[in-house]
């Protein structure tokens, strides 16, 4: 099995869920990063979404993933806000995200399985 290209979309919070994301994937044989969205097999998303970000994030997301790459959610703020108060996926509807790792900053033994397991689900779901 060829590995999974990864594309991290750091939407603005502390920087340690993504410091862990990029772990993971340096660390893995079975992760490699994605020259951009569009080659992405799994979306790794991690921050607050803030204000300025927030649009963004929907653009890139609707353009680039619903529908066609699963979204991991990595950290409690991208998750929802906390601990600054507001914000993660929670407040965006349009977004679906196939896993949520809603621990910070996770594990890169954690991130690893949620990005894998996301993949094969989806992978699984979209052969049947």
């Amino acid at each position: 099995m060829k590995p999974a290209r990864v594309f991290l979309l750091d939407t603005g919070g502390c920087g340690a869920c993504a410091a862990e994301v990029w772990a993971t994937v340096e660390l893995s044989d079975e992760l490699v990063w994605a020259p951009g969205p569009a080659h992405a097999d799994v979306v790794a998303l991690t921050g607050s979404i803030t204000p300025a970000t927030r649009e963004v994030v929907l653009s890139l997301y609707l353009e680039f993933f619903a529908d066609q790459t699963p979204v991991v959610v990595v950290g409690r703020c991208a998750v929802d806000g906390y601990p600054f108060g507001q914000g993660g996926v929670r407040q965006i509807a349009e977004i679906e995200a196939a896993r949520k790792v809603e621990v910070c900053p996770p594990l890169p033994s954690i991130i690893l399985d949620s990005l894998l397991h996301a993949v094969r689900h989806w992978q699984t779901n979209d052969a049947a």
